[in-house]
């Protein structure tokens, strides 16, 4: 299985790419280190993730996050609009928005359970919404293919109104969530609230009346993922946000994130980000001035 890397792109300076095109038949399984957002203008499709799978037409919007592995199959002149970005560097600082429960949910949850329930998609847009969800998403494609000069801003500011919009436009009691979903989300958001502490799998599988191995059996079916790697991500998310706060200071962060110590902490962090702490922190500070 294929993994793709956002610094692949052409500029990787700025962990974001735009694209349009038009797919036939199989893209197989793969896997990446940024977050998709795929919307289709027309034809049709299937979005696979695991087991789960759902139906793409006209209006369906798909979220992909890191590290989820998925492929698109069965496609018939699908034509799509395709964004690439780092959600951490691009839109984490963003506190108000990181509390929104549909930005949340299709942004940052946004596990292979969403698409149980007879292949339909987590989200799927009216025309009025569609429309103005595609004028932003031009935009943002032409200024990535011309990078005039301001291009970053423009994309950035373009890039966090259609995140918020498609927030806004998600209904998460609207979609199909399985009982086993509804029974481990507790469980996440006691992780997000938590990170700094010792969070250990019996802890959270007992909150729930499971064993840890049903526990993480469970979690794995719905996040794709192990509960540890999922906390693991959640802590070098957060320490993203914490970063973008210029009163906290850099060899605290991993103390306030739940790492063991620092230099775990610088570890894992350039592991995920091909950065150090100090690189990234230095990039995300000039970004938000800008």
């Amino acid at each position: 299985m294929k993994t793709y890397d956002i610094m692949d792109s052409p500029d990787n300076n700025f962990p974001f790419v735009a694209e349009r095109g038009i797919l036939q038949g199989l893209f197989p399984e793969h896997t990446h280190n940024y977050t998709e957002l795929l919307v289709a203008m027309s034809g049709t499709g299937y979005q696979r993730s695991g087991n789960e799978y759902c139906r793409v037409t006209r209006g369906t919007v798909l979220t992909v996050p890191p590290p989820l592995a998925h492929q698109m199959e069965d496609m018939v002149d699908l034509e799509l609009f395709v964004l690439k970005f780092d959600l951490n560097r691009l839109i984490s600082f963003q506190y108000d928005l990181q509390n929104d429960p549909g930005f949340r949910s299709l942004f940052i949850q946004c596990p292979p359970a969403l698409y149980k329930g007879n292949t339909v998609p987590p989200l799927q847009l009216n025309e009025k919404q569609l429309l103005h969800v595609l004028g932003l998403m031009e935009v943002m494609c032409q200024e990535f293919k011309e990078q005039k000069s301001g291009y970053q801003v423009i994309i950035r500011t373009h890039l966090l109104a259609l995140t918020a919009y498609l927030s806004r436009c998600f209904l998460p009691e609207h979609t199909p969530i399985s009982q086993r979903m509804e029974k481990i989300i507790p469980t996440v958001v006691y992780m997000e609230e938590n990170l700094h502490r010792n969070i250990r799998i019996q802890e959270l599988a007992g909150m729930i009346y499971l064993s840890p191995r049903q526990y993480d059996r469970v979690f794995k079916e719905i996040y794709g993922v192990s509960p540890s790697r999922y906390l693991a991500e959640l802590r070098l998310n957060r320490a993203c946000q914490l970063m973008a706060d210029r009163n906290c200071i850099l060899g605290e962060i991993w103390e306030q994130c739940g790492f063991t110590d620092n230099p775990f902490f610088y570890r894992q962090f350039k592991k995920r980000f091909g950065v150090t702490p100090k690189q990234y922190r230095a990039w995300l500070l000039s970004s938000i001035q800008e």
